[in-house]
């Protein structure tokens, strides 16, 4: 029996496109983020998550795709292991969990892939699907940045008292 991968596909502007499910820690639905002053283009903003900042990238400005309006069904997936902390990225929305034979998976190389971060590419029904791989859909000095403005909003959010509110 061949070897099975499974996907997390979600859209982002207008075009499908997945995360192997093993990089993936939840979704969950788009919530009122903070915003602070100096927060980079990419990011839409930080999700305080049970005491956690989280940034939340938005990865249609990321590689450089249409920018899509906040919907209804936007969706924030929370990935793990890409950068020192957390991270979640804004998607359109979230279609499906799809396990596909490993035989379906076709390379794609660095020069013809979203920004460098697609590692395969696969069809579903018919349609192209980019599989992203965590690990590069941040360049190594944009990793750094990001850590720092995390752990500024960490701080920021430790800070917080409840008698301030």
């Amino acid at each position: 029996m061949e070897p099975q991968r499974s996907l997390l596909v979600f859209r982002l502007a207008g075009q499908l496109a997945a995360l192997p499910l093993e990089s993936v820690e939840r979704i969950a639905p788009m919530a009122q983020l903070s915003r602070p002053p100096g927060l980079p283009y990419v990011l839409e903003g930080i999700l305080n998550l049970a005491g956690r900042a989280v940034p939340v990238l938005r990865l249609d400005r990321l590689l450089e795709l249409p920018e899509q309006p906040l919907g209804l069904y936007s969706m924030l997936i929370l990935l793990k292991g890409v950068s020192n902390g957390r991270i979640a990225i804004l998607v359109d929305r979230v279609s499906e969990i799809l396990p596909l034979p490993e035989s379906a998976f076709l390379p794609v190389g660095k020069d013809h892939s979203f920004n460098a971060c697609a590692e395969a590419a696969v069809s579903v029904r018919g349609e192209i699907v980019n599989v992203l791989s965590p690990a590069r859909i941040l360049l190594e000095n944009e990793r750094e940045a990001l850590s720092a403005f995390q752990a500024m909003a960490q701080r920021r959010l430790q800070d917080w008292k409840p008698e301030q509110l």
